[in-house]
């Protein structure tokens, strides 16, 4: 399968057909056009180390117990457009996974958003002091 760079393998990828509801009504509950992918992203030779644990990290809880991920499709009357529409959902997602995310600047707060802050502190503290009974020895 073809992922913007790279392939990953057909031996690592286990596609079978399975019958399922959806779009075609008594077709859809007697032919077997559903497609289940699974791919194991902790077995796979495609990627590097880094990469993998990337992957894993990114995409965590879409992993079952076997260390899998499981993409059905079911959208589609035609058993091979569900089986276009499985890959490119997995494409999608290791691409997504492995794009390079934008380190985060840290910035200062400007002056305006300073003294707006310590403004709304005194008026604060104003508002409590007015709340005190008459005679409450201010500090």
């Amino acid at each position: 399968m073809w992922r913007s760079d790279r392939w990953i393998p057909w031996t690592e990828i286990d596609i079978s057909q399975q019958t399922r509801g959806g779009p075609g009504g008594q077709h859809a509950n007697r032919s077997a056009t559903a497609i289940d992918l699974r791919w194991s992203p902790v077995h796979s030779n495609a990627f590097s180390e880094a990469e993998q644990q990337r992957l894993i990290r990114a995409i965590s809880s879409r992993i079952d117990g076997e260390g899998r991920i499981r993409i059905v499709a079911s959208d589609e009357r035609s058993a091979a457009r569900n089986r276009q529409l499985a890959l490119k959902r997995l494409s999608m997602m290791v691409s997504d996974a492995l794009r390079p995310r934008r380190p985060r600047r840290p910035t200062k707060p400007t002056k305006s958003s300073r003294e707006k802050r310590i403004q709304q502190k005194k008026n604060r503290s104003q508002l409590k002091k007015d709340r005190r009974k008459p005679g409450h020895d201010d500090n």
